[in-house]
């Protein structure tokens, strides 16, 4: 094999990878943090102080998890100790369904 196979090869395995699904067993779920508020809510002002807000939109769960599905929007703990991984080429994090604090339903 020589080196422009190898490095075939090694490309097309990370194609593989962006491309994953991860599916949560028992009680997991699988969760994207939405980005902060860069503005004040109503406004065009700037926020100077970003924080992390521990909102995520819901991405699956397992067949364990209660009152959650696909698409809800939650708080979660800022002390999650969640796993980053790669989900359809997203940065998502796979936590215990009891980090959860609530759900959030606009109004």
């Amino acid at each position: 094999m020589n080196q422009y196979t190898k490095n075939s090869l090694t490309i097309k395995n990370q194609m593989k990878m962006v491309k994953q699904k991860v599916v949560p067993i028992g009680r997991k779920v699988l969760i994207k943090p939405k980005a902060p508020a860069q503005y004040y809510p109503g406004t065009t002002i700037l926020r100077t102080e970003v924080t992390d807000e521990h909102i995520a939109e819901i991405i699956a769960v397992g067949d364990s998890v209660e009152g959650l599905s696909v698409g809800d929007v939650v708080k979660y703990s800022e002390h999650a100790d969640g796993i980053d991984m790669k989900h359809d080429g997203d940065n998502v994090l796979l936590m215990n369904y009891d980090m959860i604090f609530a759900k959030i339903i606009d109004g």
